[in-house]
């Protein structure tokens, strides 16, 4: 199954999956993620990429969102710990305790 879109809300939908995949292979899987990125650029010249940050924050959001919810902690409260785990070039703990 490809997981190729030009659509902006699928291929973050892709990227995700993608990315998921190289992190329980342990970044082994770096080079799909890149040959997703060139393929969609090429056919989609570089602009996709803007729809692509887009729709990847927005999706991004929504997760935060959904997390918030369910472990009654404030969406702004896991925003904070990704930027500032992004501040110190770390990964952000996958805890769900604050």
């Amino acid at each position: 199954m490809e997981l190729f879109s030009d659509r902006p809300a699928m291929a973050a939908a892709a990227l995700t999956r993608l990315a998921a995949a190289d992190a329980e292979a342990g970044g082994r899987l770096a080079g799909r993620l890149q040959v997703f990125l060139s393929d969609l650029i090429v056919r989609n010249v570089p602009a996709i990429m803007e729809q692509l940050a887009i729709e990847l924050a927005r999706q991004h959001l929504a997760s935060l969102d959904r997390l918030a919810a369910a472990t009654g902690w404030p969406a702004a409260r896991y925003l904070d710990d990704v930027e500032l785990a992004a501040a110190m070039d770390e990964t952000p703990d996958s805890g769900t305790e604050m």
